[in-house]
């Protein structure tokens, strides 16, 4: 029965409904344009409302202005690691963002959340659709966004409150 316990315990700290409860303030949000087009709207969280390298827990949300369909938004994902210079995310992860994400459609949103020790839960309007249990995913995912390499430094400034 202890063993059973203690087995629950775990779960039930380290599962991603475990900061279900937690107060999440917002650090910045920004607005993705694509020449007249508009794309998302990102919104970034965390306890603090302030956000640092490596933070956990944080919450991450794209509210979709269009539709794509998932390969797009691999692609799209894709294409940024590359800016980045990590082509290697490329392969390591495609495959699994793929069979995460859905289509989306227009007012549609993704959500990254992560939990105490970086794995990343994904959302898609509030229902989870998946998860990495690889706690550099979400520091590379977000680096999207965040990295001072990232090839749009006005969102990130948004997104940092900076």
């Amino acid at each position: 029965m202890k063993t059973l316990l203690n087995i629950l315990m775990v779960h039930v700290l380290f599962s991603p409904f475990a900061y279900a409860d937690t107060q999440f303030n917002k650090v910045g949000e920004a607005r993705m344009e694509y020449l007249f087009w508009d794309v998302y709207d990102a919104t970034l969280y965390t306890p603090s409302g302030t956000y640092t390298a490596k933070q956990a827990p944080v919450k991450f949300t794209l509210t979709y202005l269009r539709d794509f369909d998932a390969k797009d938004i691999v692609k799209a994902t894709n294409e940024q690691w590359q800016h980045l210079g990590k082509p290697q995310l490329s392969e390591r992860y495609a495959d699994t963002l793929l069979s995460i994400w859905p289509n989306i459609k227009k007012g549609e949103s993704l959500t990254l959340l992560t939990d105490q020790q970086g794995y990343s839960t994904f959302f898609h309007n509030e229902n989870q659709i998946g998860r990495i249990n690889d706690a550099t995913f979400a520091e590379d995912f977000l680096a999207i966004w965040l990295s001072e390499n990232t090839s749009e430094p006005t969102i990130r400034n948004q997104l940092l409150g900076i």
